[in-house]
């Protein structure tokens, strides 16, 4: 028959037919399978001498580019044995020469004979080459510790060397699986065949059931000395206490005896320096030990099965698809007493399988360990008088340049949630979900969450207790929440880009208010097509909430001034600036009060945003969100929430700082100075305050809470200028006593001008959100109109008649109606002027 080749092996293209096919084989009802051997090249033709010839010339002229040395030196260490280029043609050749040879049925006892030496062998040599990698890299550390760098200890090499004997190990298994498929298609597939199996399709299960339990000693014996330090091991107790007092003298204060510990560190641990020879004939519990710990510096603990339990359970997993595989293959009988039991330990702790085992220990006593400290570690911390108060880091040096940016930590309560948690969250995503452990997991994690939102709700309440910026948040037009003063915040470019600061590069959830506000009524919305793919990033369908993207970040003048005309309608009862009572009753923040609701909002944001990472799994390329935290997630939102309300707080509340220090302009007397130009001394306590203010906000909350903080008075102190000279142009104030006079009008028009310098300064650091072309827009408006204040009549008129559309008809019959230092009022003229507009 005609064959070809593939992989080495031959493979015809016609099967030996026939009825001693069993129909389980048939390729039509052959489940797709990822590790077991294709039926086409199981069931091909084999020329047992033409293809054991053609695998070994093949073998032969993969050595000819090897130099005679290295040549001669191959053939000593393989002692001249035969080696198959194709394990399957391999396998198939050793199959048909036992078959031919009658002695199909000592196979089994052939290859436990020697299973335990073998399974051995193949831990030994993973832990040679893992001596040779850390004997490697032993110099590069001491080089470091040289120039004085402490070095960085983890679990790294404890994974590469897992990872290795699960390899090695999973190879073992894979090969076993494939003899045992060649051996029972050959016993089924012929009908010469003679054999003392009673039953073809478990030939071989129990050798490999055999190999995997010793596979699952050796597995067992590097976790358990990872993870716990065996009793009576005297030698590294020890060893241990003679390195911390050689590196710990009274004298020496670490500085002596520092290089002894760091230039090799297997040296310090009772001379316990071990050769490469040695180190092979350990067992893998001794060999971790002796060898692992002591180079590493890693000391044994339980909370190490974490790191260990998601590889450890991927190759659990690939091992029973093998079996299944196996089983669908060859016909076995999956539901036989003995396909259960053959693979399953037995009776007793000691002969628990190291998946088993690893999961007693996370549930016994790592578990309870981790909530415990998440529980104790975040009550502790609110317990604390200074649980939210700001963390600063007094030096001599103790504040930076105003440009530079500002690394601010969170709040000591957030920083011990964020780290009594961490364990459990990393808990998350390596234990089955839905399972006994995970399920109290997430329930003591919404305790901790709950437990903490409590307490910030309380704080809350303490910072805006009594506020007058926290009615002005609530405050709603006509019951309508989506227009309370809180909602129209989210509409500004500053909420986008304060959303956008604590993304930390992932996509964030915006406010549901948001899609509305930005949706064009003249565009009809695209359904998505019902057979679209879901997306990647986690978005959940049409109950999702938008994302950064929907986030308004472009902005714009005209935008920001409708926002304006918005926000406006809550906060026309303070722009009255001659009833002292009303600005009596607004009640401000005091500095300290101010910086420690600016460390609440940047510490909650700031939490929020990395739970949230936490909760999320890292695919390839992509972050998958984890689909059974909902009420968790819940959780994080309201910090969130909490988060976002204390920064609308800061922003309103410096708003109102601002209105009053303003509303003293129209009192004061320099406005009426008849021999100079000076400045309201209240401009001067504005910019102080300003500058002080934007020190303060970036030393306790960040650069992205103080910005938004800052952020829109490029429109407000403008405004609150306009309405100064609206004021005085009715005649309130102190022109009440005294008329209005050019220096007073030349004081207004610089009083723009440094408030404009003085704001620039407070918001040139990293990261501001300060808009120049709005700030332009604005001061030049507000320049326009107190120069009107100045101009004679005729004047006056010429500047209505080409600048009609700059400002409202009330304003310009305003500057008409008032007496200035250069005309009279005359509203006649005014109206005069608008019924010629008309004809």
């Amino acid at each position: 028959q005609p064959s070809t080749t593939v992989g080495g092996s031959s493979v015809g293209t016609k099967t030996t037919a026939g009825t001693s096919t069993m129909s389980y084989m048939n390729g039509n009802n052959l489940k797709p399978n990822r590790m077991m051997i294709p039926y086409s090249m199981i069931d091909a033709e084999l020329d047992l001498e033409q293809d054991e010839r053609r695998c070994l010339e093949d073998s032969a002229l993969s050595g000819i580019g090897v130099t005679s040395s290295k040549r001669r030196s191959l053939a000593s260490r393989l002692n001249n044995r035969p080696r198959y280029a194709d394990h399957v043609l391999a396998l198939r050749i050793l199959v048909e020469s036992l078959a031919r040879l009658r002695c199909l049925d000592d196979i089994e006892r052939y290859l436990k004979e020697g299973m335990e030496q073998e399974i051995r062998k193949i831990a030994q040599r993973e832990q040679a080459r893992t001596f040779a990698r850390l004997e490697k890299l032993r110099g590069r550390k001491s080089r470091r510790s040289a120039r004085g760098s402490a070095a960085h200890h983890d679990l790294k090499e404890f994974r590469r060397h897992l990872t290795g004997l699960l390899s090695a190990f999973g190879c073992v298994m894979i090969r076993l699986s494939h003899l045992a498929q060649i051996v029972r298609h050959r016993i089924t597939s012929d009908p010469k065949t003679t054999t003392s199996f009673q039953d073809p399709s478990s030939v071989l299960r129990p050798v490999m059931a055999k190999a995997y339990y010793l596979i699952q000693l050796e597995i067992r014996g590097f976790l358990s000395a990872c993870l716990t330090v065996s009793a009576g091991n005297d030698e590294v107790d020890a060893a241990a206490a003679n390195k911390v007092s050689s590196t710990q003298g009274l004298f020496s204060l670490g500085i002596v005896d520092a290089s002894k510990g760091d230039g090799d560190g297997y040296s310090n641990y009772g001379g316990l320096a071990l050769s490469r020879a040695s180190t092979v004939d350990l067992a893998s519990d001794k060999y971790v030990m002796k060898v692992l710990l002591p180079m590493t510096n890693v000391a044994p603990e339980v909370r190490h099965a974490l790191t260990f339990r998601r590889s450890l359970s991927r190759w659990t997993d690939e091992n029973e698809l093998l079996r299944k595989e196996l089983a669908d293959m060859t016909g076995e009988d999956t539901s036989s007493p003995s396909y259960q039991n053959d693979f399953r330990p037995r009776d007793g702790e000691k002969e628990m399988f190291s998946l088993e085992y690893l999961d007693l220990l996370i549930k016994k006593h790592l578990l309870p360990v981790l909530q415990d400290e998440a529980v104790n570690g975040t009550v502790q911390a609110l317990e604390r008088p200074n649980a939210f108060d700001p963390v600063f880091e007094r030096n001599l040096y103790a504040r930076s340049a105003s440009s530079d940016p500002q690394d601010v930590d969170m709040c000591i309560a957030c920083q011990s949630l964020y780290n009594s948690t961490g364990p459990l969250f990393m808990a998350l995503h390596r234990l089955p979900a839905g399972g006994e452990m995970y399920l109290p997991l997430v329930a003591v994690l919404e305790h901790v969450m709950l437990t903490f939102i409590s307490r910030v709700k309380q704080r809350v309440g303490t910072l805006t207790n009594n506020k007058t910026a926290l009615r002005i948040m609530l405050d709603s037009s006509a019951g309508n929440k989506e227009m309370s003063f809180g909602s129209i915040m989210e509409r500004r470019r500053a909420f986008a880009m304060l959303l956008q600061a604590y993304a930390d590069g992932d996509l964030l959830e915006g406010n549901s208010t948001e899609e509305v506000l930005h949706k064009d009524p003249n565009l009809m919305p695209l359904a998505p097509p019902t057979n679209d793919t879901k997306p990647k990033t986690g978005g959940a369908g049409a109950d999702s909430e938008p994302v950064i993207s929907a986030l308004d970040l472009a902005g714009g003048v005209d935008r920001e001034e409708q926002n304006l005309k918005y926000e406006l309608a809550h906060l026309t009862p303070l722009l009255e600036f001659t009833k002292d009572v009303k600005m009596k009753n607004i009640v401000v923040c005091q500095d300290e009060e101010l910086m420690r609701a600016a460390t609440l909002a940047h510490s909650l944001l700031k939490l929020s945003s990395m739970l949230e990472s936490r909760l999320k799994a890292k695919g390839s390329g992509f972050y998958k969100p984890l689909t059974s935290t909902r009420a968790l997630r819940e959780a994080i939102k309201s910090i969130k929430t909490f988060g976002v309300k204390m920064a609308k707080f800061c922003r309103i509340d410096m708003i109102l700082q601002t209105v009053i220090r303003l509303s003293k302009i129209c009192k004061s007397s320099t406005i009426v100075a008849k021999d100079a130009v000076r400045l309201p001394s209240c401009v001067n306590d504005l910019g102080e305050y300003l500058g002080g203010a934007s020190d303060n906000l970036r030393e306790a909350g960040g650069n992205a809470v103080t910005a938004y903080t800052f952020s829109c008075l490029e429109q407000y102190i403008p405004l609150f200028l306009m309405e100064t000279v609206r004021v005085i142009a009715r005649g309130q104030g102190i022109v009440t006593k005294s008329p209005l006079t050019l220096n007073g009008v030349e004081a207004l028009d610089r009083s723009g001008s440094v408030l404009y310098r003085d704001l620039k300064g407070a918001t040139s650091f990293d990261n501001s959100f300060w808009d120049d072309e709005l700030a332009a827009v604005s001061f030049e408006r507000s320049a326009s109109f107190m120069a009107m204040v100045e101009l004679e009549m005729d004047e006056l008129e010429a500047y209505f008649r080409a600048n009609q559309d700059d400002f409202s008809d009330k304003d310009f019959q305003l500057m008409f109606e008032m007496d200035g230092p250069r005309r009279k009022g005359d509203i006649g003229r005014y109206n005069m002027m608008k019924r010629r507009i008309k004809n």
